[in-house]
């Protein structure tokens, strides 16, 4: 915690910067809570102090937990920031999320600071959560682990004739029971047309013979991380359509990963997915970014996209995730999450995604 508190001080511009979003505490202080309506807030001044301002009613908790060195906490009714004006004390510039600092938080700080006087530090942050070490890289694969293992016993189930949210229920329950506290999305899982859908809504639809079954979710861990991968099943035999389809999702994902390596834009990942799709036939069927980064939250910085043209680093941690929606036909996506070593991309994901493997009963 130490080492990140010490980067944040180094990209600092402000006298003292504000952290107010829970899973960015988490990330600074070690301590994950979740405040509800309650003032939660960070203070991390330039020389590197630290001060904690929570809610009274989780002071046994944030104690035990929080690597800081000056707790505050406030009860209900009182002005919670009192605290944070005391742990601000001699700082006239201030960095704020500029995506989570709320615009009454906001004016409750122009009563110590000028307007021009306080800046969004979002960029910063979003860019230092971005870059994970061999530490983050176990723990994520432990999430990933725990993902494929719930998605395997499906190869033991007979799939045909359940509904989707039969399927999605058989997941969350066996995840958890593997370890995992619980969903990071979803799980969406779609049959058939509804697979064309790229964000669809689980429901009622029954999974017949000849359906794809389109998997798309994640778990959290007991360490507050996350994974996120997508497999596309086949129930039964697919028809020439759909293994073209199929196989234009999978070297598009493979294409991607080929492309992640330290030194190329994020741009050009997104770009060689792009064009293997495009050149398929298939181009105005793939309708999103590729990619988006992975760590304690389910969408992090970088996000993988044809307008993202930052250099890919040592320590990324990025999701390949292709697709094909082709409405009333069908609908494909294969989603790995890698993360980026020096000499190439490391794959989380063990899970099959070659067609013939694929097949559910």
């Amino acid at each position: 915690m130490e080492n990140k508190i010490k980067l944040l001080t180094e990209h600092m511009e402000t006298e003292a910067v504000i952290i107010t979003d829970p899973m960015n505490v988490f990330y600074f202080t070690g301590m994950y809570s979740d405040p509800h309506e309650r003032l939660l807030a960070l203070i991390v001044k330039k020389d590197g102090s630290t001060s904690l301002v929570y809610p009274a009613l989780d002071d046994e908790a944030v104690r035990g937990t929080a690597k800081v060195d000056t707790f505050l906490p406030h009860k209900d009714g009182e002005d919670a920031f009192k605290e944070v004006f005391k742990a601000l004390e001699g700082a006239t510039t201030v960095g704020v999320e500029g995506d989570h600092f709320t615009f009454n938080r906001y004016k409750r700080l122009l009563e110590v600071c000028d307007g021009k006087d306080i800046v969004s530090v979002q960029e910063t942050v979003n860019a230092l959560r971005g870059v994970k070490d061999e530490s983050d890289k176990e723990k994520l694969q432990e999430a990933v682990d725990i993902t494929e293992k719930a998605l395997h016993t499906l190869y033991d189930m007979k799939i045909e004739g359940m509904t989707e949210q039969q399927v999605s229920d058989h997941l969350v329950e066996t995840f958890k029971s593997l370890g995992a506290v619980g969903p990071s999305f979803g799980p969406i899982v779609l049959a058939g047309k509804n697979a064309a859908k790229p964000h669809g809504d689980t429901g009622d639809t029954v999974i017949k013979n000849g359906d794809f079954l389109l998997i798309d979710f994640g778990i959290v861990t007991k360490d507050n991380y996350v994974s996120d991968m997508t497999r596309t099943f086949i129930i039964g035999e697919a028809d020439e359509e759909q293994k073209a389809i199929y196989e234009s999702v999978l070297k598009a994902n493979l294409a991607g990963i080929e492309a992640t390596k330290v030194g190329t834009k994020f741009s050009d990942v997104d770009k060689a997915s792009r064009d293997s799709i495009e050149a398929d036939g298939y181009g105005e069927f793939f309708t999103h970014r590729i990619g988006h980064g992975l760590g304690h939250d389910l969408h992090e910085s970088p996000s993988v996209d044809s307008n993202n043209h930052d250099i890919i680093g040592t320590g990324n941690v990025i999701t390949i995730e292709p697709g094909i929606y082709k409405a009333g036909v069908a609908g494909v996506r294969i989603e790995d999450a890698l993360y980026v070593e020096e000499d190439g991309a490391y794959v989380f994901n063990k899970f099959p995604k070659k067609l013939d493997d694929m097949k559910l009963k």
